[in-house]
C-alpha cells in the first residue's frame, strides 16, 4: 500500500517538474515583448506628394498673350487687343494679380471697378475738400472719364463743344453732390460757385496731368520694346490704362500719335 502511494507521489511530481521544465523553456525562447519592432511597410512617400501648382509668372503670362494672339496686335478697331482683355488667360491674370471685392466674370466688370475704386482718386481729394468719402470719389470719376473721353475726341479731330450737354449732366448730377456737400456757403446757405469752379478746374487739371503720364509710360514701353509687346506689358502692368485705351480711341494711328506725346508738347 505504501508502495503504490509513494509511486503515485512519484508519478505527480514527473508531472510537475515536466510542466515547469516546459515553461521554463517556453519563456527562454519567447522574445520579449519590449525588443518586438513593428515591421515598416515600403513607402515611397516621393511618389505619393502631388506637386503645388505654381501661378504663372508674369513673364510666363507675356509669352501665353504672345502666342495666342500673334500677327498685328494694333490693327484695326484694336480688334486683337479686344480680344486679348477678354481672353481667359488674361482674366486669370486680372483675378491673380488684381483681386477685388467683388468677384468679376469680364473685363469691363473689372475695369468698371478698378477705374472708379476710391483709392485712385483719394490723394487729390483729400488735398481739395474736407473730409472727402467714397461718394466723392464717385463723383469725381465720372468727371475725369467724361474729360478724358473728350480730351481723345479733341486728338482724333472732333470738336469739344459737342461734349456739352454731357457736361451739363455732370454739373446737374455729381456736379451738385459735391458743390453742396462741400462749398455751402454758411450765410447764405448756398453753393459758393467761386470755390466749386476753383475745385473743378483743379479737378480738371488733375485727370489731364494723369492722361498725360499714362501717355509717357504708354510711349516708354514702345520705345523698350515693339509694338507687339509693348502693348500686351501695358495690358499687364497698366489693366485700367488698357480700358481707357479701347474706350476712347478708334484710330490706330491718333493713338501712335498720343504714344509719342505729340498732343501734350
Amino acid at each position: 500500500m505504501r508502495y503504490f502511494e509513494c509511486q503515485h507521489f512519484f508519478n505527480q511530481l514527473r508531472v510537475c517538474l515536466f510542466l515547469g521544465i516546459s515553461l521554463l523553456f517556453a519563456c527562454q525562447s519567447s522574445p520579449d515583448p519590449s525588443t518586438l519592432k513593428p515591421e515598416k511597410e515600403d513607402i515611397n512617400t516621393e511618389s505619393r506628394v502631388e506637386p503645388v501648382a505654381r501661378p504663372p509668372t508674369p513673364e510666363e503670362t507675356f509669352e501665353q498673350l504672345k502666342r495666342e494672339n500673334p500677327g498685328n496686335i494694333l490693327d484695326d478697331d484694336f480688334r486683337t487687343l479686344r480680344r486679348l482683355v477678354t481672353s481667359r488667360t488674361y482674366l486669370d491674370f486680372l483675378r491673380r494679380n488684381h483681386p477685388l471685392e467683388d468677384r468679376y466674370q469680364t473685363y469691363d466688370a473689372f475695369w468698371e471697378m478698378a477705374s472708379s475704386h476710391p483709392s485712385r482718386y483719394m490723394p487729390f481729394l483729400k488735398q481739395q475738400l474736407k473730409k472727402p468719402d467714397e461718394e466723392d470719389a464717385a463723383n469725381a470719376h465720372l468727371f475725369a472719364v467724361h474729360y478724358r473721353h473728350v480730351l481723345t475726341r479733341g486728338y482724333h479731330g472732333e470738336d469739344p463743344d459737342t461734349f456739352q450737354d454731357e457736361f451739363a449732366k455732370l454739373m446737374d448730377g455729381p456736379g451738385l453732390n459735391i458743390g453742396f456737400k462741400h462749398f455751402v456757403h454758411p450765410k447764405r446757405n448756398a453753393v459758393n460757385g467761386v470755390e466749386f469752379a476753383f475745385f473743378l478746374l483743379e479737378l480738371i487739371f488733375y485727370v489731364g496731368k494723369t492722361e498725360q503720364a499714362d501717355a509717357a509710360l504708354a510711349g516708354e514701353l514702345f520705345d523698350e520694346y515693339d509694338e507687339q509687346d509693348a502693348l500686351i506689358w501695358l495690358a499687364l502692368k497698366d489693366p485700367v490704362l488698357i480700358g481707357y485705351i479701347l474706350k476712347d480711341f478708334t484710330d490706330v494711328e491718333v493713338f501712335r500719335r498720343w504714344m509719342a506725346g505729340e498732343f501734350h508738347r
